[in-house]
């Protein structure tokens, strides 16, 4: 186990317990039809899959709702582009790259997120999926063309012929009346499959390839289809232009003493009050604990519903817009969607710092139509705060034991988690004998489970498939399981690389192995002492068959590859309202999961 230090905000970790979000946002929703530049090679089309052996082809069914790039030799891939422009947006939208082929998204068609088969890399690169492409520079010696490249923290990518998600938080550069440029572009956040692999990364001119040599406060999103098949679809766009509000006016009132509720105000005298221009203005008049009330004018350019975020960490809160007035204070902090008027809209506070060890101060935050959430005041309460994430060090804890908390389960307290080279790991419930979950990429944050009193709890720090909830796998030629299920534990083979886990099923021996497959492209598993039936491999309704032997399960992303000439072909079964895909069972089966 390693710490490792980490610079976050108070706020951030109070924000998640309340469950802060933005305020609903009107997306933009892109088709084919929103772009222009194609020369043939693409197409909307209703359904798209690959081959994972057979590279740089996609295959499709007719329909609606994907635009594919299907380049031939007659028709070449080319570049489209969309006709509307933007600046400050936030962008979602899932593709599928075909083995071996290569795309990208240009946002403001200036700065480039590859997409790339990353299938299997360990050493992430800026030309890697869901890397930020470097800047180039003809002028420079061969090897130093390239630079200003940001390789994504992990590979969160999946298996080609998969579909992958993109979310991406832009904010364009800055100009000012002159035209001159005063803040570079700036990519806030990138996630890939539900992992953030950048943050915050200031990027100071265009990436090689793009459409402009210089930054622009607006341009058009540009995807890249000159490299080879891609498919897209669920194209969002929502764009932040609304002028940032503004607090000012601020009256404040300080009385000292540690106050749970306003009825203990009643004949107190303040200690401190006055009138400043906005809130960043209040003197830290009192330094023990006390409770200020704040009254200003809220200035909003667009009228609509806002979503207001006010934090007092160690403290208690309360907020009032109009002519509403604050009854009761809420622990720690509140969050309220208001209509709001353009221009001023009268607004309360009250902030109470009522124990000694908490710090002084709140955090403000608002987020409204065409508006990203914005703070109004960041002060000592929300000032940077080390902490430590405690993260596995998967040389030296290779294996671990926690607890996991799965969705819509109840948490599992007997999991056993396995990292490996290969970037390739899973998660093993030893009540069940359950492979519950796998993973590419990073192993293990163990921060809830050691951090202070903790509490038992680990979590997979990589792009997660969440196979299956914990139930006896196994089950007799009528679906129905057996609930004489005694685990025995597991034995280590060759490090981690190949773990076997024991357990007893109605009085008979079953051994469990599982094992990394050398060329990192997933696991294999061989299950023997199962007896005749069939064996719940994932969660699913749909089979689709690529090859002989090799089989697509569309809703968990996986490639099934196994001896189907042995066994019998994969079968689609829901039995008390659970679908699974099942495998039949001869005494033992062996099958390969590939992601």
């Amino acid at each position: 186990m390693i710490l490792n230090k980490h610079v976050g905000l108070l706020t951030a970790a109070l924000a998640l317990q309340l469950g802060i979000v933005q305020a609903q946002q009107n997306p933009v929703k892109l088709n084919l039809g929103s772009f222009e530049g194609n020369k043939g090679s693409w197409a909307e089309v209703g359904k798209v899959w690959a081959n994972p052996v057979i590279p740089n082809e996609l295959q499709f069914a007719d329909g609606s709702g994907i635009m594919a790039n299907l380049p031939t030799k007659k028709t070449h891939g080319a570049d489209i582009i969309s006709t509307d422009k933007f600046g400050d947006v936030d962008l979602s939208l899932e593709y599928m790259v075909a083995p071996g082929s290569n795309s990208g998204v240009y946002l403001q068609g200036n700065y480039e997120i590859q997409i790339l088969d990353s299938w299997t890399t360990t050493n992430t690169k800026p030309g890697d999926n869901g890397g930020i492409y470097q800047r180039w520079d003809e002028s420079k010696p061969e090897g130093q063309k390239g630079y200003q490249g940001y390789a994504p923290r992990q590979n969160a990518s999946k298996a080609p012929g998969v579909w992958q998600k993109l979310e991406v938080s832009f904010q364009a550069a800055k100009f000012d009346a002159s035209g001159k440029k005063i803040e570079n572009a700036r990519f806030l956040s990138i996630k890939l499959n539900g992992v953030t692999i950048h943050e915050n990364v200031e990027v100071f001119g265009p990436t090689r390839g793009a459409m402009s040599g210089k930054d622009v406060a607006e341009g058009p999103l540009r995807i890249q289809g000159d490299h080879g098949a891609v498919a897209f679809r669920n194209i969002e766009i929502t764009q932040f232009n609304a002028k940032s509000p503004t607090v000012s006016k601020v009256n404040y009132e300080t009385f000292q003493g540690s106050f749970n509720n306003l009825e203990e105000l009643s004949g107190k005298s303040s200690v401190a009050k006055g009138s400043v221009a906005s809130l960043s203005e209040v003197p830290a008049s009192v330094s023990d604990v006390n409770l200020t009330k704040y009254t200003a004018n809220l200035n909003v350019a667009e009228a609509g519903e806002y979503q207001i975020t006010l934090l007092v960490p160690g403290g208690l809160a309360g907020f009032a817009t109009g002519s509403e007035s604050i009854s009761n204070l809420s622990d720690r902090g509140v969050r309220i969607k208001k209509q709001l008027k353009a221009g001023d809209n009268p607004i309360q506070i009250i902030a109470s710092k009522n124990r000694n060890w908490s710090v002084d101060g709140f955090n403000l935050a608002i987020s409204g139509p065409g508006l990203r959430s914005t703070d109004l005041l960041v002060s000592a309460a929300g000032a940077n705060q080390d902490t430590d994430p405690i993260l596995v060090d998967v040389d030296e804890t290779p294996v671990l034991r926690s607890f996991r908390d799965i969705p819509n389960h109840k948490r599992l307290s007997h999991v056993v988690s396995v990292a490996s080279k290969e970037q390739v790991n899973y998660a093993y419930d030893m009540e069940t004998g359950t492979l519950i979950q796998v993973w590419r990429g990073l192993f293990l944050d163990a921060t809830p489970m050691w951090n202070s009193r903790g509490n038992g709890v680990s979590i997979p720090r990589g792009a997660v498939i969440n196979l299956t909830t914990p139930a006896v796998n196994a089950v007799s030629s009528d679906y129905s399981a057996s609930e004489e299920f005694r685990t025995k534990g597991y034995q280590l083979k060759n490090g981690s690389e190949d773990i076997i886990f024991s357990y007893l099923l109605n009085g008979e021996s079953v051994k469990d192995e599982i094992k990394v497959l050398e060329t990192g492209k997933g696991i294999n598993r061989s299950v023997s002492g199962i007896g005749n039936g069939f064996y719940k491999i994932a969660t699913g309704t749909e089979i689709q068959k690529i090859n002989k032997g090799y089989y697509l399960l569309p809703e968990t992303g996986l490639y099934l590859e196994y001896d189907e000439a042995t066994y019998g072909a994969p079968v689609a079964h829901t039995t008390d309202g659970n679908a699974g895909i099942f495998l039949p069972a001869k005494g033992n089966i062996v099958y390969n999961l590939l992601f």
